[in-house]
């Protein structure tokens, strides 16, 4: 392999013009190097978007005190015994947990894209279920 000199500035147009001066079989041999470089680094960053993402839905819920005060006043809205105060509060509840749901689906669906499966499969495979209380 023939050795070349690589300028100190190295800016893409100055790399590519140092590269255009080496013989075909060791820019192929670059080409190569260069080529695992990208995969590797693109499954790091896929890795620590997964991580991200999982976090993110993790975290995507109503606390458990809002989830209990939640269903407490669904169930009292069944019941037909909701006084017009619980019933407002029932409605910004309802609000809250509808902004949640949506942003957990949408990091849902970014990673079972990044991972290349179904959402359903994705959602099987952590565990989870569709919840029925709203």
């Amino acid at each position: 392999m023939e050795k070349i000199q690589i300028p100190v500035k190295n800016t893409p147009p100055s790399l590519i013009g140092s590269f255009s001066e080496m013989p075909l079989k060791d820019l192929e041999y670059y080409i190569r190097e260069l080529s695992a470089l990208v995969v590797r680094k693109r499954a790091a960053d896929n890795d620590k978007r997964d991580k991200f993402l999982l976090r993110k839905i993790n975290q995507t819920v109503l606390a458990e005190p809002t989830l209990e005060r939640y269903i407490a006043l669904q169930e009292k809205m069944e019941l037909e015994k909701l006084s017009e105060t619980e019933y407002e509060e029932l409605l910004n509840l309802v609000s809250q947990e509808e902004k949640i749901r949506n942003k957990r689906f949408q990091y849902l669906l970014e990673l079972s894209q990044l991972r290349g499966t179904s959402l359903a499969d994705l959602m099987k495979n952590l565990g989870l279920n569709t919840l029925h209380y709203a």
